[in-house]
């Protein structure tokens, strides 16, 4: 396991040995290929939310994509905008400050996952496709969090817990 940067000092990616692609790039190759979205919801069609049909829930879907990618890269572009506006604490009653705090960002059914370095500071170590707070039991959605806390407890190994040592980290493997 390997960690990429995306937007340097801001965003970076795992990038786990099996896979050909960091995270962020997996999952935008896969939330945008038509084909694996269609069998995804073809799957997991019993999780599809009432009146919403698989083509509608495509679109839905597509279009989530486009805006929370485009949300991301526009925010870690600019230098004025802390990366905490994108990503929020997993679990929704953390209200104090977690070191490597497993973070995510949601986007209606879409799902990026990361650890917070610090405020502007993150690593994206996954995502998922959520079509209702009861897919936190479906086995796409585990593999994801097991994910995370992999890349949480890995980041602790290696003596991360701030911002200075994420750096001394990184430039130490170079």
């Amino acid at each position: 396991m390997k960690i990429v940067s995306i937007f340097e000092n801001r965003l970076y990616a795992f990038h786990f040995d099996d896979e050909v692609h960091n995270e962020l790039h997996r999952i935008i190759k896969c939330w945008f290929d038509s084909d694996y979205m269609q069998k995804f919801i073809q799957q997991h069609s019993f999780d599809l939310p009432a009146m919403k049909t698989q083509l509608q829930m495509l679109d839905d879907l597509n279009n989530d994509a486009f805006e929370m990618i485009t949300s991301l890269l526009n925010i870690a572009q600019n230098k004025n905008e802390h990366l905490s506006v994108f990503f929020k604490p997993l679990n929704n009653y953390e209200y104090y400050n977690v070191q490597l705090s497993k973070q995510k960002s949601n986007k209606r059914y879409l799902r990026i996952y990361a650890i917070k370095i610090d405020a502007d500071c993150f690593v994206i170590t996954g995502g998922a496709i959520k079509f209702h707070h009861l897919n936190k039991d479906r086995m796409h959605t585990q593999i994801e969090m097991t994910k995370m806390s992999l890349c949480g407890d890995y980041l602790k190994s290696v003596g991360v817990f701030d911002s200075i040592s994420f750096c001394e980290f990184l430039n130490e493997k170079i």
